[in-house]
Parts: structure tokens; C-alpha cells; sequence
């Protein structure tokens, strides 16, 4: 049995006619920069993820990059992340103008990890930026009490974690901002880059609102009915990084039913974790204190190079995610972090295998790649 990575078509096909109703009525509309189609779903998107403010951007990355950005980093701070995660988390803090720390993880959630993060904060720390990986929530309230003891900003980075939740709360709202991509793959994914911010807090929100509008400062009228555009102000040397309309309106069509497909997620990964158990392969783990969305799903394996030729020439696309971690990578020799300098994260990047994870899966779909998986594992 061939078994696809994911199934993005399917998704398109299973809510074709809100999305196709979204895309005509911004298109006849005549507005596809800003508007009330975005704001319609940034509030959409803050009542969702349970905060006051919600701000669309270009991507992921741009999130990120705002976000910094509004930290107002100088040079020689430094922003502490980790290693196993896309490169984007890390070059957005030289983009800002900061130097980025990576500290290592945890052997199971592959998050950050509290009880190692004290040993890398420095007087020129000014930002820790957990990455919520694969849908699992960082630690939260540790990190946050070593933050807080620091006078330290926790920027997070839920990219991949839309509707993840911490103890029953959801990502993105610890810190002023919190950050997530709803590029095709994510969690909540629209038919290009996109990205989304939020915070709790009403001046952080309209600093977003005009570094992503390039330093605009919002158009006030010149007088009742001004089709003009109104004053043009501008604050500040921002970026053109704002969600294109006709992303924010299929977004918004998409929304109200991204619980159920994280449903779908989760129910794959329970029978991943219920094949895996007794057997060699290690299952993904889940915290009992989190939600975790499952954007991909993990399992550890030894001989993980091998089991990936297994699993490839049998039909299954097993793919190594964010793999080896960034400090391996000839971008980031420059941190002399050779080898054995993040121990946790390289060991566990030397056994980590993504499976298809996504929800349209099937039952069938699940056991063939899990069962392989095991056969493998168990020496067949």
C-alpha cells in the first residue's frame, strides 16, 4: 500500500464550496490588501486561540521576524532558542539585529528544556524563544518563572502548534507575542505563506500593525466619507508583511472546522502510539499537562537511516524533520558548536523518524506504516 505524506487536495475537496465562496467574494470585491475580509478573521483567529489580539502577516517566518522586531534588540543581545527546529527561528534573530544562543532539549518532547536553560542565559539576554515542536507545547510555566526571575521576554514560537494547549491553555499567549505559520502544511494552512501573530497587549498589537504595514501609521480620514486613504503617517522602517486577503478569507472558511481535523491528527497518532507499544520503536510522546496537534508525527528508532530506506522503498514517505539540528549545519559553524555540543538534540535527531501524520489518514493507512515500521525494527 502506497501511503501519501499528506493530503492537502482531500482537505480542498471537503470544504470546496466555503473556500470557493471566500476566494469570488474577495475577488469580487475589488480589496485585496487589508480590509474587513482579514480583520473578520484576525478576531476569528483571537477568539480561537483565546486572546485579545490577532495580527496576519506573510509567513511563519515574518511572524517571527515582527515579533523580534518589536523587541527592539541592539546589537550584542542575545536570543536563546533551540537547535532542532527550522532555520527560520534562527535567522530571524540575526535579521533583528541579535545573536542567537541554542540551548538543548528534552530526550522525549523534544522542546526546550528548563532544567538546562539557567546555564545559557547571560546579563546580554533578552529574549527565550521556545519552539512548540510538532505540535507538543513547550514547558511553559518553568521556563516562564526562569524568565521572569531574569526580567527576560518569552517570545513563542507555535508555528506548528495552532490549538495546542499548556495545562489547558493555548500557545502563543505566555509572552507579549506569540507566532504560528498558516502556510499549506500547517496545522491551519491557506494556498500560500501566511502567518499569524497574537498578544494580549493593545500596544504590541499596533506596533505589529505597522511594522507589517511598512511603519504605516493606520490611515486616519480627513473628513466624513474621505475615499482618499486618509493622513499618511509614517512611524517607523517597517516590512511589507501582510496576509494577503484572499489567504485570511479561506482561512476564515477553513477555521471552524480545524478541530476536527486535529481530531483526525490525534487519532492517528493513538494508534501509532497503541501499535508501537511492547515493541522497539519508540511512540511519540505526549505530556499528561498537553494537547499536543500532532503537525508531524515523530517516532525513534534505532538504525533510523536504514528504517528510512525501509520505509521509502515500501511506498511510505518517512521523512527526517529539521534533521540534523542547526548547529550542524555550515550555516551556523560560525557558534563553534561542533559535535557533541548539544547532546540531547543530536541523539535524539539520530533517531527520529516523521510518519504520515495528517488528517484525512485512514486506520489502514496508520497500521501499514506502523507494522512495517515494527517489522523493520524487530529485524524483518
Amino acid at each position: 500500500m502506497a501511503v501519501p505524506s499528506s493530503n492537502l487536495a482531500a482537505e480542498y475537496q471537503s470544504l470546496k464550496p466555503e473556500i470557493d465562496e471566500a476566494i469570488m467574494r474577495v475577488l469580487a470585491s475589488g480589496n485585496y490588501v487589508l480590509g474587513e475580509e482579514l480583520e473578520a478573521f484576525e478576531e476569528a483567529f483571537a477568539e480561537y486561540q483565546n486572546a485579545r489580539f490577532a495580527m496576519g502577516v506573510g509567513s511563519g517566518t515574518a511572524s517571527l521576524h515582527l515579533a523580534l522586531e518589536a523587541m527592539d534588540l541592539q546589537p550584542g543581545d542575545e536570543v536563546i532558542t533551540v537547535p532542532n527546529t527550522d532555520n527560520p527561528t534562527a535567522s530571524v534573530v540575526t535579521h533583528a539585529g541579535a545573536k542567537v544562543v541554542l540551548a538543548d532539549t528534552t530526550p522525549d518532547t523534544f522542546n526546550m528544556d528548563p532544567e538546562k536553560l539557567e546555564r545559557y542565559i547571560t546579563p546580554r539576554t533578552k529574549v527565550i524563544l521556545p519552539v512548540h515542536l510538532f505540535g507538543h507545547p513547550a514547558d511553559m510555566d518553568p521556563i516562564m518563572e526562569i524568565a521572569d526571575h531574569h526580567g527576560i521576554t518569552v517570545i513563542e514560537d507555535a508555528c506548528l502548534a495552532i490549538g495546542a494547549e499548556y495545562k489547558g491553555r493555548r500557545m502563543g499567549t505566555y509572552g507579549p507575542l506569540g507566532c504560528f505559520s498558516v502556510a499549506p502544511g500547517k496545522i491551519l494552512g491557506g494556498y500560500g505563506d501566511g502567518g499569524m501573530i497574537v498578544s494580549n497587549d493593545p500596544d504590541m498589537a499596533e506596533r505589529i500593525r505597522v511594522l507589517r504595514n511598512y511603519g504605516h501609521a493606520p490611515r486616519v480620514p480627513r473628513f466624513p466619507g474621505d475615499l482618499t486613504g486618509g493622513k499618511w503617517t509614517v512611524l517607523e522602517e517597517g516590512f511589507n508583511q501582510r496576509l494577503d486577503t484572499i489567504q485570511a478569507a479561506i482561512l476564515r472558511a477553513k477555521l471552524p472546522t480545524l478541530d476536527d481535523r486535529i481530531a483526525g491528527r490525534r487519532r492517528a497518532a493513538a494508534l501509532y502510539r497503541e501499535i508501537f507499544e511492547g515493541t522497539p520503536v519508540i511512540a511519540a510522546h505526549e505530556e499528561p499537562w498537553a494537547k499536543h496537534v500532532y503537525f508531524a508525527y515523530n517516532a525513534m528508532v534505532d538504525n533510523r537511516d536504514e528504517a528510512q530506506d525501509y520505509l521509502n522503498s515500501r511506498g511510505i514517505p518517512a521523512r527526517l524533520i529539521y534533521n540534523p539540528p542547526l548547529h550542524l549545519h555550515p550555516a551556523y559553524r560560525w557558534m563553534g558548536l561542533g559535535p557533541g555540543s548539544l547532546p540531547t538534540a543530536e541523539y535524539t535527531a539520530s533517531r527520529m523518524l516523521g510518519l504520515p501524520c495528517f488528517p484525512q489518514i485512514t486506520e489502514s493507512q496508520v497500521e501499514e506504516v506502523a507494522t512495517t515500521l515494527v517489522k523493520f525494527a524487530e529485524g524483518g
